[in-house]
């Protein structure tokens, strides 16, 4: 889908809902959850724990950054860049969620991150000249904000606030690759997926409701590269959860039929975990 020429300013207090662009999708998938408003500011998103870049800028601060943006929107499905890519810019993602992947050697697809509301991609543009090493993918309707890297350094030599929320954002991905480490040596396959579904949920709402549905486009590979197993056990838990009837399986969709049945069996299957490492480590 082209970009927007919606001025990112009038954006901030748009607050027409957003419109579904299903073509282009790589997959088939149920309808999905209510969506943020499409006007609604990065700085008012909440997703999570994670780090929002505009989260502590005023309505002035806000103004000024937006005069240097142009806005875009991809379909779901829609590739944002590819390895190979200039960077030359750098995106803030303002609605949807941006699978962030790499190519290995052989040419298969490594997912090593889901980019949400508020968060900024493409940011290596800011280091060098290099081209693009890794590529984006939007899971859902997606609109964000395009900042030339030029323009986006002058804005984080000139703004401290937004200098130390880029920081923080830097720190708190930092932070999470090592969880993702730790979580490879000390947790099992099944924890790791029932704990990456339930944060992937987190990010489609705020508020949870037994009665919700929780849709994550994703496909089983994608959530083996992202909790750094294989594919085939990875396959072997999620159907093991659809049996359940904690989820639903679909071509390219993972569906939490309940959000809280999902996190009390991984917290189950955490504590199970702990229990055999100590009875390992005493019966040593």
């Amino acid at each position: 889908m082209d970009s927007s020429t919606i001025s990112p300013v009038d954006s901030l207090s748009n607050n027409d809902s957003d419109s579904r662009h299903d073509n282009g999708a790589a997959a088939t998938s149920p309808a999905s959850p209510r969506r943020e408003a499409e006007g609604e500011s990065p700085k008012s998103s909440n997703r999570g724990q994670r780090v929002q870049l505009f989260a502590e800028l005023g309505k002035e601060d806000m103004a000024r950054i937006a005069a240097y943006a142009r806005c875009l929107r991809k379909a779901r499905g829609e590739f944002i860049y590819m390895p190979g890519d200039c960077a030359d810019v750098v995106y803030v993602l303002r609605q949807g969620r941006v699978k962030l992947s790499v190519l290995s050697g052989s040419g298969k697809e490594v997912a090593i991150d889901i980019i949400r509301p508020g968060e900024i991609f493409g940011e290596f543009a800011l280091v060098d000249d290099s081209l693009r090493s890794n590529m984006t993918q939007a899971l859902d309707d997606v609109s964000m904000w395009v900042f030339n890297k030029h323009d986006f350094t002058h804005l984080l030599l000139t703004r401290p606030k937004l200098a130390m929320s880029y920081i923080r954002l830097v720190g708190d991905r930092r932070r999470r690759m090592e969880k993702k480490l730790s979580d490879i040596t000390s947790k099992d396959v099944s924890a790791r997926v029932c704990e990456l579904l339930h944060e992937l949920a987190l990010g489609v709402s705020e508020s949870e409701t037994v009665a919700r549905d929780y849709l994550v486009p994703l496909m089983h590979h994608d959530i083996a590269s992202l909790i750094g197993a294989s594919r085939q056990t990875t396959t072997s838990v999620l159907n093991d959860l659809e049996r359940r009837g904690i989820i639903e399986l679909g071509r390219g969709w993972i569906r939490i039929n309940c959000l809280k049945d999902l996190q009390t069996y991984g917290a189950v299957l955490l504590a199970l975990g702990v229990q055999t490492f100590f009875s390992f480590m005493s019966g040593g």
